[in-house]
């Protein structure tokens, strides 16, 4: 008798509405959506927003380079004239390039204008509503391939990064990302549990280490965060759960991390 498959999970979800799930996963998950007529709805939905920004956004991405971009970027710098329209074309083909990430530098630039403090805690409510609500794309690697993301993510911060398991606590890993912070690069890991609520823990390289060493708990824009940093690294769980909740486990991710080895 053949091994019964493993359960469907949101990242297989996401994965085969993205075309980027694994062949030999693709059966049970097309036999599971003619058994489940919600998850089959959900799918189609999941493909009608992947439609709407098709529609919104190809458009652009199809547009031709403009001639004079092109010929900024071919032409020898003329003395006398490039800084009067050679920067500003270069400047517009970064825009383009750049794209939403701009707008999310902009905001956090006015946030700190206007006097509001982007602070860590801030820093990290703000990249979970950003991510832990995006239905499509939440991570940049899937749980699937957990062994890559922690070593991709170690090198780019420069230290042992490791994705807590919650299970225990009824949160499955979806998968992570690398998240760009005022001071230093977060990596940003995103859990699921079965009511579909998210939560996100953030790790980064502190400004201060040792600092604040204490479980502290802040609410921010309505997204709770507990934090704390050690000598290695500061840490944020965040959630729209109650602080009781998110207090429970976040000792079990201070737990397992207290526990790993730091090498």
């Amino acid at each position: 008798m053949s091994a019964p498959s493993s359960p469907i999970t949101d990242a297989d979800v996401h994965a085969y509405v993205d075309g980027q799930l694994a062949a030999a996963r693709v059966p049970a998950l097309e036999e599971a959506l003619s058994r489940d007529p919600a998850l089959a709805a959900r799918v189609a939905e999941l493909r009608r927003q992947n439609e709407a920004l098709r529609d919104v956004f190809d458009a652009v991405l199809d547009e031709p380079v403009p001639r004079r971009l092109i010929a900024a970027a071919t032409s020898p710098p003329v003395r006398g004239r490039r800084s009067t329209w050679i920067a500003p074309a270069f400047a517009a083909a970064a825009s383009l390039v750049v794209g939403l990430g701009v707008g999310w530098v902009a905001r956090e630039h006015v946030l700190e204008q206007e006097g509001t403090p982007t602070t860590f805690s801030r820093q990290v409510a703000l990249a979970h509503a950003l991510y832990a609500t995006d239905a499509n794309r939440p991570v940049e690697i899937w749980a699937a391939e957990e062994a890559r993301l922690v070593r991709w993510l170690s090198r780019r911060l420069g230290f042992p990064v490791r994705a807590p398991d919650l299970n225990a606590q009824g949160f499955a890993l979806v998968g992570g990302r690398l998240v760009a912070g005022n001071e230093n690069p977060t990596a940003l890991f995103v859990y699921e549990n079965a009511a579909r609520q998210r939560l996100t823990l953030q790790v980064r390289k502190p400004v201060s280490p040792g600092h604040e060493a204490a479980f502290r708990y802040v609410v921010e824009d309505g997204v709770g965060v507990y934090y704390w940093v050690d000598d290695t690294a500061a840490y944020a769980l965040s959630g729209n759960l109650d602080r009781a909740q998110l207090l429970v486990i976040g000792r079990a991710v201070y737990g397992q991390l207290a526990a790993a080895p730091k090498s």
